[in-house]
């Protein structure tokens, strides 16, 4: 049965799991040598209806049939049967060693002539990180058929094809009952769901983004699960990621059918899937098709753009196009405002606002390639499809990026870019756009430790030609810049709770992670020099610093987290630069975030500059303002983002993804 399957949702990363756990009921060829070198055995014969009433009895067993393949297990057990040398009876703590896993039961049975191989009462199977219990399990080796009763388990997806591949050199094999030997449980990866405008900030709470695109363990239960010829089925199966009860969330698939097709994949049909929130909230997912050669279904989705498309958009998700190492991404737009409308706002450049049939689509392309030392990324966006209007809607951006080592600077990075219709904000200015740039530049990032502060070093050296729009007006000129910046990030721990006052194995329903209260100093320097060449320069050296403090451990329900930032800053600059986007201003600032806990899940999360400069103009005005509200839980949250000062907005979805600790069960 093939077991690698293309996954496109949450629940079939289970279900590929699910499958590689019944290959192990396959038929296996065993060898001559599969037990030499394991205990040894009780001399023993079997006659109809003879008991060998030998305490813990060890025995090798080839279960034959003229019409199927042998399968070996190593069985003990407290008493063992064989019937005429047809029907081989194991019962009474019944220990059976299969592929260097272990299968426990209160009775194992075998009728070579039906070639049924059934385990009945308090049936479990464990190797490596996967554990399965159940009922009943029976299996007709001769038609490949069967049923699992009443089962329940734990996947290891990370490791579950080689725990559970069926291996005829039983002497090789080497598994550890358990992939973690640990009563702790590990907030590991996770899956992301965003739709917007925005970039959606990584987790500030637990501060980490353990999105990875993926959720290695899962607990699972079905009341009934039939093994077919070509695959099985089940009325229901439910997954959850919560390695706790009660969980707070977990997939439902209903009516699914898994069978391998005339070309060795195997396909999987969910006739509904559901997303289930705390046993209570259900949202219908519909219809899902995993694997096989039939294409993944396109998602439709809405995002809300303001400034290019006039409002609300319907996007549809093609699937991504492959050619060697370069990836295809193609998205067709609906402007749905626009088409309602009957005109656009968002061309300033463009007096004519009047629109025809072709405005009313967009399309961004997306091209993605890499090897070992260069990544190229483009992105183009056609707000319209309109010829006459085709570069007012256009926004493009190539990017080549090439790693090596130089001196000083030792790991670094080589960037060619180019750009057009580059949208830029810079400080209380606000927006300004790039009509068009190119050029390059050498980059350093570097993250490093002194003692217990944290650091982080960026540096950049390069040259462009930008044209964009004049400071004092919306005329563009253009003109080469050379430029050096330099940034150094600090962290120093002021205060933080004693390590033995937290308990890290206290299960919290709001976070993933035990909170650490803790009080810090955050320090920002930078500095930079830009020279353009109609003999203009401009340099500044900027200073922030100020508190960072968190008190709370998210383990009551009231007002039990807070997470607040205070950062004065002071510029000190000479010149000015001929364009608006980079010209330093905000000379005096302060930047303030904030994250409270309002009641359970209930969270604010906000984010502002403010221009303290009195003897700027634009003094007392808030800029860079991010503003969240978010619902934060221990295997999941969700949360909506808006920024009042570039119209952008969006919303996210995030599901954490645990390592398991040997607490947990398999019941849910």
């Amino acid at each position: 049965m093939a077991t690698k399957v293309k996954y496109l949702f949450v629940l079939n990363l289970g279900f590929l799991g699910f499958i590689s756990f019944l290959s192990l009921f396959e038929n296996s060829e065993g060898k001559e040598n599969f037990l030499k070198n394991t205990e040894s055995n009780n001399n023993f014969t079997f006659s109809e209806s003879h008991l060998v009433d030998t305490h813990k009895i060890t025995s090798s067993r080839k279960l034959e049939n003229n019409k199927a393949a042998f399968l070996t297990l190593q069985i003990f057990s407290d008493k063992q049967y064989d019937y005429d040398q047809n029907i081989y009876l194991a019962e009474g703590n019944v220990k059976a060693i299969v592929n260097g896993g272990t299968l426990r039961s209160d009775l194992l049975s075998y009728d070579i002539r039906s070639g049924i191989l059934s385990a009945k009462g308090n049936v479990r199977f464990r190797k490596g990180g996967q554990y399965f219990r159940a009922k009943e399990f029976k299996f007709n080796l001769i038609k490949e058929e069967g049923k699992i009763i009443d089962s329940y388990g734990i996947l290891n997806l990370k490791n579950v094809l080689s725990d559970l591949k069926i291996n005829n050199n039983f002497n090789k094999i080497k598994s550890k009952n358990r992939a973690d030997n640990t009563k702790t449980n590990t907030y590991e990866d996770g899956i992301e769901f965003v739709f917007g405008n925005i970039k959606f900030p990584g987790n500030q709470i637990t501060r980490s983004n353990k999105s990875k695109d993926s959720i290695n363990n899962w607990r699972f239960k079905s009341n009934l699960i039939t093994i077919e010829e070509n695959g099985w089925k089940t009325n229901k199966i439910i997954f959850t990621n919560d390695p706790f009860d009660p969980h707070q969330i977990s997939f439902e698939g209903i009516d699914v059918i898994a069978e391998e097709k005339d070309d060795g994949k195997l396909l999987i049909t969910s006739s509904k899937t559901n997303l289930l929130l705390e046993n209570r909230t259900k949202i219908f997912l519909g219809k899902r098709i995993f694997g096989g050669k039939k294409k993944k279904k396109n998602k439709i989705e809405f995002i809300y753009d303001g400034k290019d498309r006039d409002g609300l958009v319907l996007i549809r998700r093609s699937d991504t196009a492959k050619i060697k190492n370069l990836r295809i991404d193609f998205q067709p737009q609906f402007l749905i405002n626009r088409a309602i409308l009957g005109k656009t706002y968002n061309y300033k450049y463009s007096k004519n606002q009047d629109i025809n049939f072709s405005d009313l689509f967009g399309l961004n392309i997306e091209l993605k390639a890499s090897d070992k030392n260069w990544r190229f990324a483009s992105v183009n966006e056609f707000s319209t499809l309109n010829t006459s209007k085709i570069f007012n809607g256009l926004r493009h951006s190539n990017s080549f990026k090439r790693y090596f080592k130089m001196p000083i600077l030792k790991d670094s990075s080589f960037n060619i870019f180019t750009s057009y219709r580059f949208r830029a904000w810079n400080g209380t200015i606000g927006e300004t756009e790039i009509k068009s740039a190119y050029g390059g530049f050498i980059e350093k990032l570097h993250d490093f430790k002194n003692g217990e502060v944290k650091n982080k070093l960026s540096i950049r050296i390069g040259a462009a030609k930008y044209e964009a729009e004049k400071l004092e007006n919306i005329e563009r000129t253009d003109l080469w810049r050379s430029s050096i910046f330099a940034a150094l990030e600090s962290e120093y721990p002021i205060w933080k709770i004693d390590p033995n006052n937290i308990d890290i194995g206290k299960v919290s329903h709001l976070s993933p992670v035990a909170i650490k209260p803790e009080f810090l100093l955050r320090t920002n320097i930078s500095s930079a020099y830009f020279n353009y060449l109609n003999s203009v320069d401009q340099g500044f050296l900027k200073l922030s610093i100020g508190p960072e403090l968190r008190l709370g451990t998210l383990n009551k329900d009231f007002f039990d987290y807070t997470k607040i930032s205070v950062m004065p800053g002071v510029k000190i600059k000479f010149g000015k630069s001929p364009f608006k986007f980079d010209n330093a201003i905000d000379l005096k600032t302060i930047k303030i975030s904030l994250i409270q806990q309002i009641y359970g899940p209930l969270m604010i999360d906000v984010i502002s500059n403010l221009n303290i400069d009195k003897t700027s103009k634009n003094y007392g005005e808030y800029y860079d303002t991010k503003l969240g509200i978010l619902w934060h839980k221990r295997s999941y949250e969700c949360g909506i983002y808006y920024h009042p000062n570039n119209d952008a907005g969006g919303v996210y979805f995030r599901i954490n993804g645990f390592k398991f600790g040997n607490s947990v069960k398999a019941v849910f």
